[in-house]
């Protein structure tokens, strides 16, 4: 703005910083691709995900695409002014929105876990979370596995996981099924070493009083439940 007399004189470089954005958002639309690797600078954390500065055009890292581990707090890995290394996953000019990865440049723990979890083994690890169909554990860095609602509670039906577990136990888990394509692991809380004892000899039993019918039993008869049940009660009645 500027008077007749010139005494008063309103001066702004809006429209020079605008112009020079202006410019840097066509420079980076005419090289910037799909699937490439930049750098920027943290601008802004919010709960989905932290905006980062390309240049002259902000894109946003999603909260699922910072790292392989699950994550509460974006404030906890990225602060603004942090400078960042970032893959490119998605461009929508229309829209003006660009997609960031850090993840995608980090190594997939998942690419080892068939490997390193196979069905059966036993592992101990740490429940990182709790939803109401069960616990998550993680086994390493970025691979967590199920524990489904049904495996918890020691054979007790219960409402909600937490009243089992806690968020932070150290648990020791077999891996039931493993789907590393989905990044998907079935857990089951391990058998101490008791619970594997009265397994083996209540099959042993079974099997013994499955294959040799009783003299309750009708000729030719592999035996009723109850048959089975009252020998296992006489079993321990003589103990």
């Amino acid at each position: 703005e500027y008077t007749k007399d010139g005494r008063n004189i309103v001066l702004s470089n809006r429209e020079i910083i605008e112009e020079e954005r202006r410019e840097l958002k066509e420079a980076l639309k005419a090289s910037l691709k799909k699937d490439m690797d930049v750098k920027g600078t943290v601008t802004s954390i919010q709960k989905f995900g932290a905006f980062v500065d390309l240049g002259g055009i902000e894109g946003l890292i999603p909260v699922a695409e910072i790292d392989w581990s699950h994550v509460d707090q974006v404030s906890d890995v990225l602060a603004p002014g942090q400078e960042v290394e970032v893959k490119v996953i998605s461009i929508d000019w229309d829209k003006e929105r660009i997609s960031l990865s850090i993840k995608a440049l980090l190594p997939d723990p998942w690419e080892s876990s068939a490997a390193s979890f196979p069905e059966g083994s036993t592992h101990k690890g740490t429940i990182a979370r709790l939803a109401k169909f069960g616990a998550f554990v993680t086994l390493v860095p970025g691979v967590d596995g199920l524990v489904h609602i049904s495996k918890l509670g020691g054979g007790k039906r219960i409402s909600h996981p937490g009243e089992a577990v806690s968020e932070g136990d150290m648990l020791e888990v077999t891996v039931e099924s493993i789907d590393p394509d989905n990044h998907r692991i079935s857990l089951s809380p391990a058998l101490t070493s008791g619970q594997e004892k009265d397994m083996v000899e209540e099959e042993a039993l079974l099997k013994k009083y499955v294959q040799k019918p009783s003299k309750s039993s009708s000729k030719g008869s592999l035996g009723t439940l109850g048959d089975v049940l009252k020998a296992k009660l006489a079993e321990k009645s003589r103990k």
